[in-house]
C-alpha cells in the first residue's frame, strides 16, 4: 500500500475505487476488487499529505500537506492543476458538495482559507479562527457554512454568505476535538474527541445548546480519532487510538 501512515481515504467512482493519501507524500487510486493501485499521484508534495478529497463528479482531487500547500489534481491525467501556498502546515482540506469551493486549515495563526476550486483564487482568509491547531474543516451539505474543530476544544461554523461565524460551541468536549462530519441532509453534526466521546449536535434547528447533544461514550478506551455518518444517518462509525472501530446506533 503506502510506505508510511495513511492519513485519509475515500470511496469513489460509485464505490469501485478508493482514493488514499499518506505521509509517504503520495496519493493512490485503488481498484477495490483487484486490491492494487491503478494510479499514483506523486513527486509534487515535499512533506506528509494530511488529507485528500474528491470533487462530487470524481474528476478532481484536492490534497493538503505539511509542505504548506494545497494542490488540485486532474483525476484522469494525474497532472497537477494548481497549487496554493499557505504560511503554515495545512492540516485539513475539503471540497464543497457543489464542487465550487475548497476550504483548508493552516496551523499558522490557526487560519481557515476558502478558495475558488477552479481558479484557486482566495474567497476568504480567516486568521485566528481558533486558539489552537485546527484538526478538521469541512463544508456543510448546503455549501453555505464551513465547520471546523480544533485542539482548543471548540466547534465553529463560519457562514459563507455573511462572512462571519454563525455558531460557536465552547463547552462541547473536555479535550481536543479530532474530527467532525455531517449527516447528508446537514441537520446533524457529529464531533469526535480525545475525551473518548462523540457528540451529535442538532445544527439545523438551533437546538444544539438545549437540550444537551446526544453523547456517545463507553465505546472507546482511548481518544476518538475519526467519525462518519452512514448515508441514511442511522449509524455512526468511529475509530480510536485504542485500535478499535465502533459502530453506533
Amino acid at each position: 500500500g503506502h510506505s508510511d501512515t495513511v492519513s485519509s481515504c475515500h470511496f469513489c467512482f460509485e464505490d469501485t475505487k478508493i482514493l488514499s493519501c499518506s505521509y509517504d507524500r503520495t496519493v493512490k487510486l485503488w481498484d477495490v476488487e483487484k486490491g492494487f493501485p491503478i494510479q499514483v499521484f506523486e513527486e509534487e508534495h515535499t512533506a506528509p499529505i494530511s488529507e485528500c478529497n474528491l470533487t462530487p463528479d470524481d474528476r478532481r482531487v484536492v490534497t493538503s500537506s505539511y509542505d504548506h500547500t494545497v494542490k488540485a489534481w486532474d483525476m484522469e491525467t494525474g497532472k497537477m492543476l494548481w497549487t496554493v501556498e499557505h504560511e503554515g502546515i495545512v492540516t485539513s482540506c475539503n471540497i464543497s458538495c457543489d464542487g465550487r469551493y475548497v476550504v483548508s486549515a493552516s496551523d499558522r495563526e490557526n487560519t481557515i482559507c476558502v478558495l475558488d476550486a477552479i481558479s484557486a483564487t482566495i474567497v476568504a482568509h480567516i486568521q485566528g479562527h481558533h486558539k489552537s491547531t485546527i484538526t478538521r474543516c469541512c463544508f456543510d451539505p448546503d455549501n453555505q457554512r464551513v465547520t471546523s474543530v480544533s485542539y482548543d476544544k471548540t466547534i465553529k461554523l463560519w457562514d459563507l454568505r455573511t462572512r462571519s461565524t454563525s455558531i460557536t460551541i465552547n463547552e462541547g468536549h473536555s479535550n481536543a476535538i479530532s474530527d467532525c462530519c455531517f449527516t447528508s441532509d446537514g441537520r446533524y453534526l457529529c464531533t469526535a474527541s480525545w475525551d473518548r466521546s462523540l457528540k451529535i449536535w442538532d445544527i439545523k434547528t438551533g437546538e444544539f445548546q438545549c437540550p444537551e447533544p446526544v453523547c456517545l461514550n463507553q465505546g472507546h478506551e482511548g481518544s476518538v480519532s475519526s467519525c462518519l455518518f452512514s448515508q441514511d444517518a442511522s449509524l455512526v462509525v468511529s475509530g480510536g487510538y485504542d485500535k478499535t472501530v465502533a459502530i453506533w446506533d
